[in-house]
């Protein structure tokens, strides 16, 4: 277990910080003193871990419906109200299929070495080892691409970019970063530099967790 809390919010932050893929979610759908309900934090978690394996757990077996309709595609809906022996076999029985599951998908390939998009006016393929980072751009739906020796601009979204290259760090909800190519943190002005002097945000949350990536990155 990565981690137990009854703070929606909390997971997130986990999420962002770890970007964690493929990890399996055992939530409430009636959050305690909390701000999300299961439903609203499931959605949430789809769109930082896209290969997500989400199990409800609660008393209210007329709310799977409604998990269909927002097309949330649960591993499992286990009901909590039929005693703490099925429960935990139910949990059990889910965990197996989860491991099933992860076995039965395609074996991740190589790392690529270029990154392809389409800038709406040729199709373009950049090498990996050019690109400092992705960003957010200003119209919707739309990504910079800040290489070493330009900057494009293309159709896109920074979490099929991260599911692509799972190398590269969440720096930012609107930024992806290359850690290879990273020179400097300032953790005062919370700016990452890179080797041609570009420079972009990190999150106050994300420093440390991009730190210790380069930091292991180089023993």
């Amino acid at each position: 277990m990565r981690l137990k809390t009854k703070n929606g919010y909390d997971l997130l932050i986990f999420l962002q910080e770890s970007q964690t893929q493929g990890g399996v979610y055992f939530l409430d759908i009636d959050l305690e003193n909390d701000v999300l309900d299961g439903m609203e934090l499931a959605l949430k978690i789809r769109e930082l871990d896209p290969y997500a394996q989400i199990v409800f757990v609660s008393t209210h077996d007329e709310l799977l419906m409604e998990t269909i309709q927002r097309r949330i595609n649960v591993l499992n809906f286990i009901l909590k109200d039929r005693g703490l022996a099925q429960v935990r076999a139910d949990i059990q029985a889910t965990i197996n299929d989860a491991i099933k599951l992860r076995q039965q998908q395609v074996p991740l390939a190589e790392e690529p070495a270029h990154f392809e998009y389409d800038d709406g006016l040729s199709f373009e393929k950049v090498a990996i080892q050019e690109i400092n980072y992705f960003e957010t751009a200003y119209k919707a739906r739309h990504v910079f691409l800040h290489s070493d020796h330009r900057l494009s601009e293309f159709v896109g979204k920074i979490v099929t970019i991260q599911a692509q290259l799972p190398q590269f760090f969440r720096a930012h909800k609107s930024i992806l970063v290359n850690p290879d190519k990273v020179v400097r943190i300032d953790k005062e002005t919370h700016q990452v530099i890179f080797a041609n002097g570009d420079t972009c945000d990190v999150s106050y949350r994300r420093i440390e967790a991009l730190l210790k990536l380069i930091q292991a990155d180089k023993c």
